[in-house]
């Protein structure tokens, strides 16, 4: 299992290029969207790539079966606060680098050729090999539609890097398209090795029938703050992109972790933003938009959270931006009681 974080670039080719920044409105009471044990007797389920319309597509980190840890990456349907369906859409592998866990989902449209056919769909996810959080590395799978069935594509797209398969590696990954019909997206991920854990963004090619990675920059933490103020460093997050300001928008776990159990997820999440230009060159600093804690959740820990975007990575409505998060309780069982939850602000 696998805590979520990652990065996206924009749809920069497509999209106009406009300057400003918006201010973020008061959230929204939060509304309940999914839990596993809906479907499952025990199971948990964080970390989603959220795909708005109707339904509403939640691709999210999942138990296998009821009681396991052992993760597959299901869709959940919404229509309304109804649940149409949720079911898995990709599994560990039975050999190879993903044939313990697969987590962390990204799901964007990009044309990619793939055994003789094009693909109009691409999920990132994170693998590996062991049962434990390490050696991870980061693959992807392709599809006709949004809701499957998905096809792997054999290697990595960032490998695990490591000379330790003890460390974390990469995982966590995001994405946002760069061109649709020249198969192009940027991918951003956390790194994660003895030098540190920081993000870092490439842009993908899928033209050739093999993703390949060019201009690859680490992602700057500058301006990220903690709970207390202090500079912070990046993981565990998601992006969103809005045209109308060429501005992303981050979310993140915050930091520090609590020091009681279980003290590897986060009890706030901050949201921020930064200029297109800064986000692809690699430079510049973030602006704290603001944080969403347990006073606005009333949950114990709020963590793994993502945006709500459109299949290309963008904000579908540029007058709203919605947080889609993960709460629990405090240990003992806090794994089992995961929840997804939406809150919205306004973008004035």
């Amino acid at each position: 299992m696998f805590r979520r974080l990652a990065a996206v670039l924009s749809v920069l080719v497509l999209l106009p290029m406009p300057t400003a920044q918006a201010a973020v409105g008061t959230w929204s009471a939060p509304a309940r969207l999914y839990a596993a044990s809906d479907i499952q007797g025990t199971g948990y389920s964080y970390a989603p790539s959220a795909v708005a319309g109707d339904p509403l597509r939640l691709y999210t980190c999942h138990s296998r079966s009821t009681g396991t840890v052992r993760d597959d990456i299901f869709l959940t349907q919404k229509s309304g606060p109804m649940t149409i369906s949720s079911r898995s859409m990709l599994t560990s592998s039975a050999s190879g680098w993903d044939r313990f866990h697969i987590c962390d989902p990204s799901v964007v449209r990009v044309n990619v050729p793939f055994n003789g056919r094009s693909y109009s769909y691409a999920m990132f996810y994170l693998g590996n090999d062991v049962d434990a959080s390490a050696h991870n590395a980061i693959g992807v799978a392709v599809a006709d539609s949004l809701d499957g069935p998905w096809v792997k594509m054999p290697n990595p797209v960032v490998p695990f890097a490591g000379s330790d398969p003890g460390q974390w590696g990469a995982g966590q990954p995001t994405a946002t398209t760069i061109d649709p019909v020249a198969g192009t997206v940027v991918l951003a991920w956390t790194e994660g090795y003895s030098t540190g854990t920081f993000g870092r963004a490439a842009q993908v090619s899928f033209g050739s029938g093999t993703p390949v990675l060019s201009r690859q920059r680490r992602i700057p933490a500058a301006g990220l703050t903690d709970s207390t103020g202090a500079s912070d460093w990046l993981n565990n997050f998601d992006l969103a992109y809005s045209p109308r300001r060429d501005r992303f928008y981050l979310v993140r776990e915050g930091h520090p972790y609590p020091s009681s159990n279980p003290n590897y997820i986060s009890d706030r999440i901050q949201l921020a933003s930064m200029s297109g230009t800064d986000f692809w060159n690699g430079t510049g600093s973030w602006t704290v938009e603001g944080w969403i804690t347990s006073a606005t959740t009333g949950k114990a820990r709020t963590h793994n959270p993502g945006l709500l975007r459109s299949i290309y990575g963008t904000l579908p409505d540029e007058s709203t931006i919605t947080v889609v998060y993960t709460s629990a309780d405090p240990d003992p069982g806090s794994l089992w009681t995961y929840t997804l939850w939406q809150t919205t602000a306004a973008l004035s």
